[in-house]
């Protein structure tokens, strides 16, 4: 669980609310029905509008790594190349055969299929970095769907308050109904905004953030793979792939005691 998005959620809701609260406000007044019902799926729609069917699907499907951590560590990973790289470098490269049958990511697998098939390095190198540029796209397209949305909002949010105040000024001639119908008018541009920079907009840059964890998982395994092709010394490869771990991050190295 990400308590980050859950922790950002509540405590911009909060905020909002405290602030209406100390105006003598009652929150439950900010939303109304009938704004959530123009602003939400209005913008959604709209977002669809401009984004490529596929990556309105990657968009909802890939939403929950804006909740949950995806599973990688990239301590493990490195582990597991050097492993590979070790083994190969001692009995050769088809020796991985028997273990590429128990990965579970395709990539990997793949990865290791070619080399131990004998496919040259340049088509090796070129096929996987393929796979990691349809994944940028992939996540990149998702997050832009969210992004949209969010950009939306808030001129929906527009929307809902000018068609509020036309249906207000219809009650002329009852001044107490039209200042009502005026007020709940402007719940829909606190409502459209709200959208956009507390949810659709957060959710954009969450999936793109967590998406490049992702990528450089991959980037990691590239360069482990043509590492264990190449035959390089496995504490060289260890070093070279603990770089990519951020700093402030622990490095595991296995020739460490």
């Amino acid at each position: 669980m990400d308590l980050s998005t859950i922790l950002g959620l509540v405590l911009a809701v909060a905020s909002i609310s405290l602030g209406d609260i100390l105006e003598d406000g009652n929150p439950l007044h900010i939303i109304h029905l009938s704004s959530v019902i123009i602003i939400v799926p209005t913008s959604l729609f709209a977002a669809m509008t401009g984004t490529h069917a596929r990556y309105v699907k990657a968009a909802y499907k890939e939403i929950k790594i804006v909740f949950l951590n995806p599973k990688i560590n990239l301590n493990e990973t490195i582990k597991n190349l050097v492993e590979l790289a070790t083994l190969a470098r001692k009995d050769g490269v088809l020796s991985l055969e028997g273990r590429v049958a128990q990965i579970e990511d395709d990539f990997t697998r793949n990865g290791l299929s070619m080399i131990i098939d004998g496919k040259d390095l340049k088509s090796v190198k070129e096929s996987l970095e393929i796979s990691i540029e349809e994944m940028e796209e992939y996540y990149h397209g998702a997050a832009h769907y969210w992004e949209t949305a969010g950009e939306t909002a808030p001129t929906m949010g527009l929307v809902g308050a000018v068609m509020g105040l036309m249906l207000a000024l219809q009650k002329l001639d009852n001044p107490a109904e039209m200042a009502a119908g005026i007020a709940g008018s402007f719940t829909a541009t606190v409502t459209g905004i709200m959208c956009a920079y507390a949810i659709f907009g957060p959710f954009g840059h969450k999936l793109k953030a967590k998406s490049k964890d992702i990528i450089k998982e991959k980037t990691v395994l590239l360069e482990g793979i043509l590492g264990i092709a190449n035959g390089e010394n496995p504490r060289d490869l260890e070093n070279k792939l603990l770089n990519y771990i951020a700093p402030g991050e622990p490095k595991k190295s296995q020739f460490e005691g």
